[in-house]
């Protein structure tokens, strides 16, 4: 995946780990609040409800997307991000400060903070996109980097809904249609982007890091082409107030459990059988999404809430697990990359910047926590021991962060590089 990335190519250190550094951050915040509010966090639209879910999704999962999107353009597409140490610092800062915002907006229940946010937010995803998207159009015939583009592209217009609806609540003012715009702005938030994204990488990253059979050509080719239709079939049935909408969430949730399958049966029969903590992220993360389709799937038929919330925790934990596996590997990657690239000899072992005991840690508190972020739409007072746990792993993942960056900067001032005379 690595192949043929050059050091003048990659961009610095620091642009991706402010994005990876931040996202433990977010995560103890959201822990804070499930331990001090559990009730008010699962009550479907509360407003602490509502502020974790964006805690979640842009504070935890968005940011470090956008991080390893700085880093995949370089690798994936040859093309750098231009300035990537100033446009990542704008980004990272102005999704910080919407991202606090919308959920200070939500849970203090401050008009103002709306627009704030809306501003904030708008500004760090469009300004994002503007200078993404031009480097995944022209000619490219990477499939991931398709992915990647539409992605994009689906965040975009999730932030656009989000801002629409961000007006409504400041001005307190509700349209016919805000439901049809919610409906569309998660939708197209958990399934054009954050599926969208994930579903992509993991074609190129599961094949590369596990040395597994390539995905076909026709899962690559057409995956993302199904998921959009069946998307935008769905939003345009909710419009004209067409029956059955669900079809099109049949049609998604099928093609999302045929990756499940595949992913799963090229993990088990991948060559590289070494021992490695991040394969066990990524077999999670597709257990997760199993468990997500499949509450979603009873949720339609039965109409129980609870199994509704499930769906969504489950979805998010699939997310996330594959985002800390592949943050896992990349992390120490970069680590050891950029010190070789400089030429430095005391460059350490990759196995060695974040110890595999900690990782396996890491792992386990994830796990926990996991269930019983999925136990808690049925037994509301677990989310305590969720809350509690979370705060332990994402302090944790915080710590291996840091400890990382403290071994970097400090080969770069102590470090001794290679010389060649004359």
């Amino acid at each position: 995946m690595f192949e043929g990335l050059s050091l003048d190519q990659a961009p610095p250190f620091s642009v991706v780990m402010r994005f990876f550094l931040t996202l433990p951050l977010f995560g103890l915040l959201l822990s804070i609040v499930m331990v001090l509010a559990p009730h008010d966090v699962l009550t479907p639209s509360h407003p602490l409800s509502l502020a974790s879910i964006h805690l979640l999704f842009l504070g935890i999962l968005s940011m470090g997307m956008i991080g390893a999107l700085f880093q995949m353009q370089s690798v994936l597409g040859g093309k750098p991000i231009p300035s990537p140490l100033g446009n990542s610092l704008i980004i990272h800062t102005l999704l910080t400060l919407g991202t606090l915002s919308l959920a200070s907006a939500f849970a203090f229940g401050i008009s103002e903070l709306f627009i704030i946010a809306g501003v904030f937010l708008g500004s760090s995803l469009l300004y994002f996109a503007q200078i993404l998207l031009p480097l995944l159009f022209g000619t490219i015939t990477h499939d991931t980097l398709k992915g990647m583009r539409l992605a994009v592209m689906a965040l975009l217009l999730t932030a656009t809904l989000g801002i629409v609806m961000a007006t409504a609540y400041a001005n307190g003012t509700f349209s016919d249609y805000h439901n049809i715009i919610r409906t569309a702005h998660y939708s197209i938030g958990l399934i054009g982007w954050v599926a969208m994204l994930v579903v992509h990488v993991t074609f190129q990253v599961v094949e590369m890091f596990y040395v597994t059979t390539p995905y076909s050509n026709w899962c690559k080719h057409n995956v993302r082409r199904i998921l959009i239709a069946s998307l935008a079939l769905k939003v345009l049935w909710l419009v004209l107030n067409l029956p059955f909408p669900w079809v099109w969430d049949l049609m998604m949730g099928s093609l999302l459990m045929g990756f499940v399958v595949t992913t799963m049966k090229r993990l088990q029969m991948r060559k590289r059988r070494v021992s490695d903590v991040s394969i066990w992220f990524w077999r999670a993360g597709i257990g997760f999404l199993t468990v997500s389709l499949g509450s979603y799937a009873f949720f339609v038929l039965g109409d129980y809430p609870p199994l509704e919330a499930m769906s969504l925790i489950s979805f998010a934990l699939f997310a996330l697990a594959i985002i800390l596996g592949m943050m896992g590997k990349i992390v120490p990657f970069l680590v050891w990359f950029h010190l070789s690239s400089s030429g430095f000899m005391e460059t350490p072992i990759m196995s060695n910047i974040i110890p595999q005991h900690r990782l396996k840690i890491t792992f386990w508190l994830f796990l926990t926590m996991a269930f019983l972020a999925i136990a808690a739409p049925f037994y509301a007072n677990v989310l305590i021991l969720c809350g509690l746990t979370g705060i332990t792993m994402f302090g944790l993942l915080l710590f291996n962060l840091i400890t990382a960056q403290r071994l970097y900067h400090h080969t770069l001032q102590h470090g001794t590089k290679f010389s060649f005379e004359s």
